[in-house]
């Protein structure tokens, strides 16, 4: 039996290629695991650069966000703190160059 190959990234592996590439360029980051008594809408990475703590939600092109999550954007948008929603790893290379 001939397996058909995947030609679409998850958004776990997108994930990790955004952990991977944050790590090789030396920026400190890491994730926000949800479970019991996590905030809902919380993104999915915290990234220290250029003294500034920025908040990362990874989706794929395809990808929607919650209703929770929107409202945790638009609460860090009214607080003046970064929050990028990353669709793939060259919106972030953009970012941090």
């Amino acid at each position: 039996m001939t397996r058909i190959k995947r030609l679409t990234q998850t958004e776990t592996e997108l994930k990790s290629q955004i952990k991977d590439y944050l790590a090789i360029r030396g920026i400190f980051s890491f994730p926000i695991t949800q479970g019991l008594g996590s905030y809902r809408g919380a993104p999915d990475r915290i990234m220290h650069f250029q003294g500034r703590v920025r908040y990362l939600e990874i989706k794929l092109p395809t990808g929607k966000m919650s209703d929770n999550q929107l409202a945790f954007m638009v609460q860090c948008a009214g607080d003046g703190i970064d929050y990028q929603v990353i669709h793939r790893l060259e919106e972030l290379q953009e970012i941090v160059g």
